[in-house]
C-alpha cells in the first residue's frame, strides 16, 4: 500500500474517548502552524441569544488541534468534499451563528 494511500484511509478510532461536541471554532497561525480551538457556547435554549436576560457567558474550549502550516489546504479539502456530500444528502446546513453577527 502506497503512503497516500495509507494517509488518507479511515483511521483506527478504536482507541478514542467518545466525541466531544463543539458549536464554536477559533483559529489563529504561526508561521509554522494553525491553531484550532473548539468551543461549547451554552445558552438557555428557551430564550434567544439576544434577551438581555440570558447571562453572557463566554465560550468554554473544549479541545485544541495544531496543524502544521503545510497540511491546512488538504484539511480544507477533506472538510468541502464532507460538505458537499452532506448537501447533496440533506440539504444546505443552516448556519449557527446568525447573519450579519460578527466573528
Amino acid at each position: 500500500m502506497d503512503l497516500f494511500t495509507r494517509m488518507t484511509a479511515q483511521p483506527d478510532l478504536s482507541g478514542l474517548d467518545e466525541p466531544i461536541y463543539a458549536n464554536v471554532a477559533h483559529v489563529s497561525s504561526t508561521p509554522y502552524d494553525f491553531r484550532l480551538t473548539f468551543s461549547l457556547f451554552q445558552t438557555p435554549h428557551d430564550r434567544p441569544v439576544d434577551d438581555a436576560q440570558v447571562p453572557p457567558s463566554p465560550p468554554r474550549a473544549v479541545v485544541e488541534v495544531v496543524l502544521p502550516a503545510g497540511s491546512v489546504h488538504s484539511m480544507l479539502d477533506a472538510v468541502r468534499a464532507e460538505l458537499d456530500r452532506y448537501t447533496a444528502r440533506y440539504g444546505a446546513p443552516h448556519p449557527s451563528v446568525p447573519q450579519g453577527a460578527p466573528r
